[in-house]
């Protein structure tokens, strides 16, 4: 078989081969021109290998080396040979058929340049397992930059645009519709923005008016764009002035607007602040007479204020001099003004000047001038400044030192001790010469130094000063007690005030010495204290007196309330003390009572009160007692004490005590009354025989107390006639003749009403006021007979007379004047009541009264007979007309045998003794059937008639008719 190829084929693969590598170079070169490399990596041999002057850049050539991927690999970038580790691992082992990966590499010059390498799979074996992977790598470094520009612009754009302070968007031209809005345009609305984009301004109400965009639109196609066009949009019916640009643009291929906004709301403010600012400033500086100026170099004062003008005397608008220094500055002070402006051209330097200027109408006047150069291209072209009028305040310093000069001459005069302290540390920067007398420390000594440090004053005593000042900010006679340098203590009363010397806070003090003045009061409070010891002290036994006692007892009553406790107020006498008094002298009786006092005094507990009333008497008070028995016990144990023997000298004598107590507040009385009650319990004791204690008794006294109350209570009601008099009927039953009436008295009371006899009556037994109460009632009862007679009932009338009455001086010569005062009644309608208790108490001289009595012909009952014990010889001899059967038996004689037969003795002694014989309290009909069969015609009570008023009275014996069964009665079985 013939090999050799044919000549034919040779130049086939000859001209592919030339062919091949005219395809390399082209590459090659167009790679150079991509700014790449060609590589190639043999798998199996795990070797790289590169062409291209791509690599030259990074210290790489074409030369096939072991180590030409160790050399490549390390020039990567950490970062992303760390990231592409795993990529390149599997290419480099051939796992990957396409490989592609972006990183950095550093070139010779120490340049991070990025690079993109892909490759592909381009041999493989029979197996088609890769061979080698052949690729490119290309520097895009530079595009890199551009697409990090670009995204960096875009950023920037972004940002401006969406943090731009002002509204700004992109609307197309045709429709006017928003493609895009920013934030601030949003705000602006007060609307999302998608609710903006896709509308047009018309749809969303932006502009105050319809000609405002057109106006805008009108621009834009005169000029090509609009610049700062003023427009006025609004937001919520508020008109929000604004400057309108915008430049066209093209987004996605439409012809559109990119606009700006300015809202110049907040500038139109800030405008009218600044107008008002600098209307304020000038108001100012019209205040503070502060004037401006400004000159040019070589050509004077070129600018005045108005306020430079009033400063120097000249009209407002009146042109700068030409020499002001010769013209307005005063002679003294003009050359150094020359030189401080030299100076400033010169050296540039700022000046500032106190001086004095002649002005224009001749006055001289002080005034501030502050200048500095103006500087153009680092040379003075000029100067400018203020001027300031300072008259008024250089004038007003003048007199502050003249004034300053008046207070150091009167401070180091006056006699009082004077100073001044720091408020920082205390120390002192001035004192007067009285201070310097006062304390023994000199001016020298002092400033510099504070009074703790000196010694003047404690530590705590300062403190205690400064409290007070640090709550009022200044104090007025405080006192403090201090230390001369000669350690003699003094007290002050110290005033302090703050104020400012040298510029530094400070303290003006001023010392009062009343050292001496203290000393008397004290002595003086020494002597009070010792007046007020005698005035609330016992002398001889050094306990509280009666003054005293009656403030502790107040106290000890008020505690006692408040607490719920009780009181024991207490009266004590000796027993036995005059006779030891008379027997061994009145040196002995004194210093007896001392002994007495203390065995008192250390018997009680700490919280009681012995003290001294006079003589042998003392008053206690135990205070916080739970019951009368822990008083008692307390007593008792007082009584034990002074009972014990005393040794007088040689002489042993004992003596025992009596005492009174009540309890309060069982014993409800003021402080005397308790004293007065305890007093009274005490002298109960003495009778009952001394050596012994006794309770006062409060619910006795609360009775006699009431029961005089109750009498005050009823002379009131006599004196305003509230008293009236009813009357009951008499009448004989069987026949219903009326044949008297008993008057019976009723209070008529303003607040409980109208209230029976026994309401009233007991309250009057025994009291002098029971006498005029029934003299009350017998005028009364002789003007009622005087209206019976009117009504044409002359009846008699019974009147009730109480013993005290009837046994009254003079009774039976009163009743005579009576009659006399009621002429038209007769002696004979008078019936006298009277009960047996009345005429026992002094037989004859009742007798003897009524005797006189029933000479006028008044007659007399004895009322309630049979409840007494009257003899039937006391009543021979009582002059009577009438008996009268006690209620009680004739309501007890229907069933009991014993009334029954006490009835029918007293009708039987009333037949033997020739009386006429009324039963008393007939409730029932029953009751005076029985009567009358017992032989008693005459009856009285309810079942008969109520007492009642006189006028109803009248009308009620018009028209009374006895019972029936009453009426079916004989006349011969009734006697009386």
């Amino acid at each position: 078989m013939d090999l050799a190829p044919a000549p034919q084929d040779s130049l086939t693969v000859q001209q592919a081969n030339q062919h091949l590598r005219q395809r390399e170079q082209q590459m090659g070169l167009a790679l150079d021109a991509l700014g790449g490399g060609h590589w190639e990596w043999d798998i199996r041999r795990q070797k790289l290998a590169c062409h291209g002057r791509f690599y030259a850049a990074f210290g790489m050539d074409a030369i096939d080396t072991d180590d030409a991927w160790d050399r490549w690999h390390a020039r990567w970038h950490p970062d992303d040979a760390t990231r592409l580790a795993g990529t390149i691992e599997r290419a480099m082992r051939g796992q990957l058929d396409t490989y592609e990966a972006e990183f950095r590499v550093l070139d010779t010059a120490c340049r991070w340049r990025w690079v993109i390498s892909r490759g592909l799979v381009g041999e493989r074996d029979a197996a088609g397992h890769p061979l080698t992977l052949q690729g490119m790598a290309v520097d895009v470094t530079a595009q890199r930059d551009v697409e990090d520009a670009l995204r960096a612009s875009e950023a920037k754009y972004t940002t401006i645009y969406q943090t731009l302070p002002d509204p700004a968007g992109i609307s197309r031209i045709s429709d006017g519709r928003y493609l895009d809005v920013n934030p601030a345009f949003c705000e602006l609305l007060g609307a999302e923005r998608s609710a903006v984009v896709g509308r047009t301004s018309a749809e969303l109400n932006i502009w105050a008016s319809s000609q405002e965009r057109a106006r805008m639109l009108e621009t834009y196609q005169r000029e090509g764009k609009v610049d700062r066009l003023p427009m006025v949009a609004q937001r919520q019916g508020v008109r929000v002035p604004g400057l309108m640009s915008a430049r066209p643009i093209v987004v996605d291929g439409e012809n559109c607007l990119l606009f700006v906004f300015h809202d110049m709301t907040q500038a139109q403010r800030a405008s009218d602040d600044l107008r008002a600012l600098n209307d304020l400033l000038q108001q100012a500086s019209r205040m503070a007479r502060l004037g401006a100026w400004e000159n040019t170099r070589g050509k004077g004062k070129g600018y005045w204020s108005e306020i430079c003008c009033e400063i120097h005397g000249l009209s407002p608008g009146t042109p700068p001099p030409k020499d002001y220094i010769q013209q307005f500055v005063a002679p003294a002070w003009q050359e150094t003004l020359r030189s401080k402006i030299r100076d400033c051209f010169v050296h540039q330097a700022a000046w500032s000047l106190v001086y004095k200027i002649i002005r224009a109408d001749g006055r001289q006047a002080w005034v501030r001038a502050i200048g500095e150069p103006v500087l153009l291209d680092g040379k003075v072209i000029g100067m400018r400044g203020v001027v300031q009028d300072i008259d008024a305040a250089k004038r007003s310093e003048q007199q502050l030192r003249q004034s300053e000069d008046r207070f150091s001459r009167i401070f180091h005069l006056m006699p009082y001790p004077m100073g001044m302290t720091r408020q920082s540390d205390g120390a002192y920067v001035e004192v007067n010469p009285a201070w310097e007398q006062l304390l023994g420390f000199t001016r020298a000594q002092a400033v510099g130094s504070s009074a703790v440090k000196l010694g003047i004053f404690q530590v705590q005593e300062r403190a205690r000063m400064m409290e007070a000042i640090r709550q009022t900010g200044q104090i007025n006679a405080f006192e403090v007690r201090m230390r001369t340098r000669t350690g003699e203590e003094h007290t002050a009363l110290q005033s302090m005030l703050a104020t400012e010397f040298d510029g530094q806070a400070c303290w003006l003090f001023a010392l009062q010495d009343i050292t001496d003045r203290k000393r008397s009061e004290e002595q003086v409070r020494e002597r009070e204290a010792l007046l007020q010891r005698l005035a609330h002290y016992d002398t001889l036994t050094g306990l509280p007196n009666r003054v005293l006692l009656a403030h502790r007892l107040q106290d000890c009553m008020a505690q006692a309330r408040a607490r719920g406790t009780r009181l024991g107020v207490a009266y004590l006498d000796l027993d036995g003390f005059k006779p030891v008094n008379d027997r061994l002298g009145h040196g002995a009786g004194d210093r007896l009572l001392v002994e007495v006092a203390g065995r008192l005094a250390r018997a009680l507990r700490p919280q009681d009160c012995v003290a001294r009333l006079g003589g042998d008497e003392f008053a206690i008070l135990l205070p916080g007692l739970a019951s009368h028995t822990d008083g008692e016990r307390l007593l008792q144990r007082l009584m034990d004490s002074i009972s014990s023997p005393y040794t007088l000298d040689t002489e042993r004598v004992a003596v025992t005590a009596s005492i009174g107590y009540t309890m309060f507040p069982s014993d409800d009385a003021d402080a005397d009354t308790l004293l007065r009650h305890a007093d009274q319990a005490m002298y109960a004791a003495k009778q009952a025989g001394r050596n012994r204690f006794h309770q006062f008794d409060a619910a006795q006294e609360r009775a006699r107390r009431e029961q005089r109350e109750q009498g005050l209570r009823l002379r009131e009601a006599l004196a305003q006639a509230q008293f009236v008099l009813f009357l009951q009927p008499k009448v004989l039953m069987q026949t219903g003749q009326v044949v008297g009436a008993e008057v019976l008295a009723r209070w008529q009371h303003p607040e409980r009403g109208l209230l029976p006899p026994g309401a009233f009556l007991p309250l009057l037994d025994g009291t002098p006021l029971e006498i005029d109460f029934g003299e009350w009632v017998v005028e009364a009862a002789l003007a009622q007979l005087e209206r019976l007679l009117d009504a044409g009932l002359a009846i008699p009338v019974s009147i009730n007379i109480s013993a005290q009455q009837l046994q009254h001086p003079g009774f039976s010569a009163w009743m005579v004047q009576c009659l006399a005062r009621h002429p038209r009644v007769a002696p004979r309608l008078v019936e006298l009541e009277i009960t047996e208790s009345a005429a026992l108490y002094d037989l004859p001289a009742v007798a003897a009264t009524l005797a006189e009595l029933r000479a006028l012909g008044v007659a007399i009952s004895l009322d309630d007979f049979g409840t007494g014990y009257s003899s039937l010889t006391y009543l021979r001899r009582l002059p009577m007309d009438t008996l009268k059967i006690d209620q009680s038996f004739v309501r007890g004689m229907m069933a009991d045998r014993g009334d029954r037969a006490i009835v029918q003795g007293v009708i039987g002694l009333a037949q033997s003794f020739g009386y006429q014989v009324v039963a008393e309290g007939v409730e029932t009909k029953t009751q005076g059937q029985l009567l009358l069969q017992l032989g008693c015609a005459h009856a009285q009570g309810n079942c008969i008639a109520h007492p009642m008023p006189i006028d109803a009275f009248i009308e009620w014996a018009s028209r009374w008719q006895p019972p029936a069964e009453w009426q079916r009665q004989n006349a011969e079985d009734y006697l009386i």
